[in-house]
């Protein structure tokens, strides 16, 4: 289906690619939420709690990975910062992967996985399904040799579960919604 959207102009692309990513990710939660589980999707997803602690959450996590992308990228690496994000960029890398994809890994799997087991074991197991889903785009953007692939599988996996973890302390969505969102920023400004 890439290929499809590759043929494209760039903001019809960026729109339909935020429509699929909403349709296949959010709509089945939602609808797994409601008519399975029975229960309020704001309520479910932790999508309306805790906010004094989110916000407390959100900020530390985020400034540490603001400094550490700093130093490791202008200081230790000697990368430059590049602005030219475009609107594909801005709406689906930074906005809504950090929306979709924490909807269904922590809001939903997570959640779900940890009536069943302890949290530890809960959060490993989406962190590995959290690396899982980025293969494709791995494969398709030529980015699946060693050794680029084993840092990449690591850094996924290490944030899926930096990820479960403020999630839990928190109890909010938001936080890790918002924390991923400013990782993609990040990677967009540095790579």
């Amino acid at each position: 289906m890439v290929q499809y959207l590759d043929l494209m102009e760039p903001v019809p692309r960026a729109i339909t690619s935020a429509t699929i990513k909403i349709v296949v990710w959010v709509i089945p939660v939602i609808l797994l939420v409601i008519i399975m589980e029975k229960r309020k999707l704001f309520s479910y997803l932790q999508l309306h709690h805790n906010f004094r602690k989110s916000l407390k959450w959100t900020g530390w996590v985020s400034l540490a990975l603001i400094l550490f992308y700093f130093v490791i990228n202008l200081i230790v690496l000697n990368n430059n910062i590049d602005f030219q994000i475009g609107f594909n960029g801005w709406l689906n890398t930074i906005l809504l992967v950090g929306i979709t994809e924490e909807i269904v890994f922590r809001g939903f799997l997570l959640r779900k996985l940890m009536d069943s087991f302890r949290f530890w074991i809960a959060n490993t197991v989406t962190a590995l399904l959290f690396v899982s889903i980025h293969f494709p785009i791995w494969f398709y953007k030529g980015l699946f040799e060693f050794p680029y692939i084993l840092s990449s599988i690591l850094t996924v996996f290490v944030l899926g579960i930096i990820f479960g973890f403020v999630y839990k302390k928190s109890n909010s969505l938001w936080s890790v919604i918002i924390i991923h969102s400013l990782y993609n920023l990040l990677v967009l400004l540095f790579y």
